[in-house]
């Protein structure tokens, strides 16, 4: 009832109280911990936006979804929705043709400018066309026809409609940059000349034209709901189902629960970093200025009062090295995110956001870090009596009120050091954390990247020194090209200086019928499953009518090498001889270990020349993944034959793809040679190698480790302010206690043993601590990180902890002895009185 209201006073004081003191360690301390939220703000921000980006660049627009094959009629009813905020469309004309195009399959339309621009297609030099010979293209066809990127440039294109195949010369009038992870590049002719060669479709739909029909793009009013938006408007309009597109890449707005645990997890390690050392520094402050608040209570301010004080002290301090944190914590997020851009895909834009929220974020969790950090040195202040303030030397109290025993053994300095880590066991605690913080986090960064494995990453895309295939196989984009590799191209490899190994994957899909035992085993498989799923498969051409898409291989001697039986044996005379086939699971249904065949079966083989043959399941296997082919369909069944026997079935039939190896002096000679052939001689071959392999390895690797590595930077050097902040203040608060022990006889040298043996404790501690915790992380959270990468086998390590012993104990002995240097150059007596 009697409490003063001294709000303007407390404020004063608080002031004071920074501009007194030397409190730029706090401001350090708060910008580190406001450093490592806004690079990780900024880094997944960054990364959302990019990948985002590249979606929408692979799916080939930015709008939210699309109706496709409308005729004129149907277009001009949909536009008309009053569910739909924008849209635009486009007509279809055909698809260019020539040698310029195996390699660059490219559409020709004619599209509204909206259209253009949200399907990244609009000019950037320029403009659409116009007149009617006009026409605009990206670089990417410019360049494959030869034709300078220069406004004015006649073009002579040929392109066939549905009807017919057109050459005609036309005047260049636009230019954009072309994008290669785009499905098809697109050209734009003019309407006038669209009417003329493929005039809108009014009539009835046919599912067998495309020319002269039209694809529109819709824009709703937000992204929420696309799918539901997108399905009202075809139902409201009669559209078929099958003509709806959805931009999925508004998916990545959501979050994937195992993004968001690991964003968690990134938060709590820097809220945890950050605690542990501004706690320490308000913590050591409140040390310092213990006496000054003993005085303040004498004069009536009250707990409470005193606890707001150190919370203004610490929102001021917040509002200085927060700016600072943010200012400098973008620039690293910001040179981060291009390493890790890179690893996800070479094709991939880097997107840095500059998003308002990274910083509003930023600042909110820094300042929620402070807040936790000050909450208990703010209790301590505000608890604290006259008498005691007066008496305060940073010891336990619960270390004082245990009974004391007499001990009759002589004081060593190692002895006493030991006894003055017990008197505030959890001082110590927080600094030893602090330590193994940073330690920890560099030891499985360390052990994580090192755990990449080379041959793993090889394997997935070639395990040969070099594997050559149509450019839709290497690149994965339909439509793929699975007789791509000529004749020609395999007569040259044979020839060539080096040459150790070769061989040829030849692969054709068909239909293929099971037997009754193959069908009887996937029902009863689907019989197992729940309601939903048994009727999504109830419906599929393999329950209805016995019959899938197959994948039917034919393997060189070589390459069948590399084949791995699950079930069965691999009786390679049988197999070679025609007697008999392997077969895969089926990699499509759940895991992909369902077999519904056994060794033993006898199953027909239906060729694409219309030739069946009955063989022999020798065994149900796996190979590399390098061999396989990105097309697969229905079960993801797989037959494998060699490849003569799949020759004299299939007739003359051009492999998918070669791979082969050469000397080691002859690799780069041969890199050149084939990065050449591919560019000039056969331009729908593609290759990859192990050198271009091996980069792409060194920059993944290299991405994790400046990442990490910044992190354990900015964590060591929190570490360290952290124990230099708690040596410096034992020392202060124990000054007293040190001129005492000197004027009854111990040596300058004892005391310095002593802090050299205190200070190098808390290595030691800190070591130990980082061993425990490094060794369970490396056999959790590490295998458990690495389990989503298919190039990853764990080498559990602790490397880099004991690579750190020697310059732990060292900073850590050595800090002791030059903080006690700086604060005892007077006299035993010119130290008391200064105390007193």
């Amino acid at each position: 009832m009697f409490e003063n209201n001294n709000k303007s006073v407390v404020r004063r004081l608080s002031k004071r109280s920074i501009k007194s003191n030397k409190n730029y360690i706090a401001i350090i301390a708060i910008a580190l911990s406001t450093i490592l939220f806004t690079s990780m703000f900024t880094i997944t921000g960054s990364l959302r936006a990019t990948i985002k980006d590249s979606d929408m660049r692979k799916m080939g627009t930015s709008a939210h979804a699309g109706l496709k094959h409308l005729t004129g009629n149907e277009y001009k009813k949909v536009s008309k929705d009053e569910n739909i905020n924008k849209s635009s469309y486009s007509v279809i004309i055909g698809e260019a043709k020539g040698e310029s195009f195996h390699k660059l399959p490219s559409e020709i339309r004619w599209a509204e400018d909206n259209y253009a621009k949200w399907t990244f297609n609009f000019p950037t030099k320029g403009k659409m066309p116009q007149r009617k010979n006009e026409i605009a293209m990206s670089t990417l066809v410019l360049d494959a026809l030869g034709i300078p990127k220069k406004i004015g440039e006649k073009v002579k294109l040929t392109f066939k409609t549905d009807e017919k195949t057109v050459t005609n010369n036309f005047i260049l009038s636009g230019i954009w940059k072309g994008d290669p992870v785009a499905f098809r590049q697109t050209i734009w002719f003019s309407k006038s000349y669209c009417s003329k060669v493929a005039p809108i479709t009014r009539g009835k739909n046919s599912d067998n034209k495309f020319t002269g029909y039209v694809d529109s793009l819709i824009m709703f009013s937000s992204p929420w709901n696309i799918e539901k938006n997108i399905n009202k408007i075809a139902f409201n309009n009669n559209i078929e189902e099958s003509k709806i597109a959805i931009n999925s890449s508004y998916g990545t707005a959501e979050i994937d629960p195992s993004n968001l645990i690991a964003f968690i997890l990134g938060a709590l390690i820097i809220i945890i970093a950050g605690y542990l050392l501004i706690y320490n520094i308000f913590y050591i402050s409140i040390a310092e200025d213990i006496k000054s608040y003993g005085l303040l209570k004498t004069i009536g301010m009250t707990s409470k009062q005193i606890r707001k004080m150190v919370r203004f002290k610490a929102l001021i301090l917040s509002c200085i090295g927060i700016p600072i944190g943010i200012v400098l914590g973008w620039p690293l997020g910001r040179v981060l995110v291009p390493y890790i851009i890179n690893i996800l895909g070479e094709d991939m834009n880097v997107v840095t956001t500059i998003n308002p929220f990274i910083f509003i974020f930023s600042a909110i969790f820094s300042l929620i870090t402070v807040y936790l950090s000050c909450i208990k040195p703010a209790s301590i202040a505000s608890k604290v009596s006259p008498i005691d303030a007066v008496r305060y030397n940073n010891i336990n109290k619960n270390t004082l009120d245990k009974k004391k025993t007499k001990t009759t053994h002589k004081v060593k300095p190692l002895s006493m050091a030991l006894g003055n880590l017990k008197r505030n066991g959890k001082k110590v605690f927080i600094v030893v954390l602090s330590f193994s913080l940073s330690l920890v986090i560099l030891n499985s960064t360390y052990c994580y990247v090192h755990s990449f494995d080379f041959d793993k990453f090889v394997a997935k895309t070639s395990i040969s020194d070099f594997s050559v295939a149509d450019r839709s196989i290497i690149k994965s984009s339909e439509p793929f090209n699975t007789n791509g590799v000529s004749n020609n191209f395999v007569n040259e490899v044979k020839t060539l200086k080096g040459l150790d190994k070769m061989g040829n994957i030849y692969m054709n899909a068909s239909r293929q019928y099971c037997t009754n035992h193959a069908y009887n085993r996937f029902k009863k498989y689907i019989d197992s499953l729940d309601h939903k799923k048994k009727e999504e498969f109830m419906s599929s051409s393999m329950m209805v009518k016995k019959f899938s898409g197959v994948n039917v291989f034919g393997f060189d001697k070589w390459p069948s090498q590399y084949i791995k039986v699950i079930e069965g044996s691999l009786d390679f005379d049988s197999w070679e001889k025609g007697e008999g086939i392997y077969i895969t699971t089926c990699h499509l249904i759940e895991d992909g270990k369902l077999s519904i065949y056994k060794p033993g079966d006898i199953v027909s083989v239906d060729f694409s020349n219309g030739k069946v043959k009955k063989y022999k399941v020798l065994a149900i296997v796996e190979y590399p993944e390098a061999f396989s082919s990105p097309q697969n369909f229905d079960l993801g069944l797989e037959y494998i034959l060699p490849s003569k026997e799949f020759l004299s079935n299939e007739g003359k039939t051009k492999p998918m793809g070669t791979i082969f190896n050469v000397d080691n002096k002859y690799i780069d000679k041969t890199e050149k040679w084939i990065k050449n052939y591919c560019a000039n001689k056969e331009t729908s071959l593609d290759f990859w190698s192990k050198k271009t392999l091996q980069k792409q390895f060194k920059s993944l690797t290299v991405m994790y480790t400046a990442v990490g590595g910044s992190l354990c930077v900015i964590l060591a050097i929190i570490g360290l302010l952290n124990f230099i902040n708690s040596i410096v203040t034992s020392i202060i608060t124990r000054r007293r206690e040190l001129a005492m022990l000197q004027a009854v006889g111990m040596t300058d040298k004892q005391i310095k043993w002593m802090l050299i043996f205190e200070g190098s404790a808390y290595g030691v501690l800190g070591l130990i601590l980082s061993i425990i915790l490094g060794s369970i992380i490396n056999i959790t959270l590490i295998p458990a990180l690495g389990s989503e990468l298919y190039y990853f086998t764990l080498k559990s390590t602790l490397t880099p902890i004991l690579l750190c012993i020697i310059p732990l104990i060292i900073i850590t002995a050595l800090v002791p002895i030059l903080s006690y240097n700086r604060l005892s150059k007077n006299s035993i007596i010119e130290q008391l009185r200064t105390i007193e």
